[in-house]
């Protein structure tokens, strides 16, 4: 019935349906606000926010598949621009290896990168209020990215990963339009 401030991490095998029903959920310093491991939806109205520098407002990991359906997901301390940190920037979605299916809702970073894909995504409605990026880095990061639907209103990047250091992407990313 409150706003409140945790960080909420959904186990592996766990099935969770988050309505935000209007309210705000913010992070514990430091902390993702929420770690999907299992099976996460996020609905209704209400807004998930990240303060931390190098978090994000929802960390898919690996193996994990997160719907966004509904909510507004932003890093509202941004401070810093697509490659510098400022003293706080980040992505406002990171999708690690899992699943992610994005069918509304919206990604706020005018910044940065709103959504951050390394897995497999489809963006099929809602909106994305920053850079889209499609990261590339092995066989277990093949930067899949469908997009179906919605609004991007910043860039699409497509990066097939090199360090600069000599560990280049095995795999190049993909993207789909339709």
């Amino acid at each position: 019935e409150n706003d409140i401030t945790a960080s909420v991490t959904v186990p592996e095998g766990v099935t969770v349906i988050l309505d935000l029903n209007g309210f705000t959920l913010t992070n514990v310093d430091g902390q993702h606000t929420i770690t999907n491991n299992g099976t996460l939806t996020i609905t209704g109205a209400g807004t998930v926010d990240n303060v931390s520098h190098a978090r994000a407002a929802v960390y898919n990991q690996a193996g994990a598949t997160a719907t966004i359906a509904g909510g507004t997901f932003t890093r509202s301390a941004e401070a810093g621009t697509a490659g510098t940190a400022n003293g706080n920037s980040w992505y406002v979605v990171c999708n690690n290896t899992g699943t992610l299916n994005m069918t509304g809702g919206s990604a706020v970073s005018p910044n940065d990168s709103g959504l951050q894909n390394w897995g497999r995504a489809t963006v099929s409605a809602g909106t994305i209020d920053g850079t889209l990026s499609n990261f590339s880095y092995d066989n277990t990061n093949p930067g899949v990215l469908d997009l179906a639907g919605g609004t991007v209103t910043g860039d699409i990047s497509v990066v097939k990963y090199n360090d600069g250091k000599g560990t280049v992407a095995s795999v190049a990313p993909s993207v789909s339009i339709s």
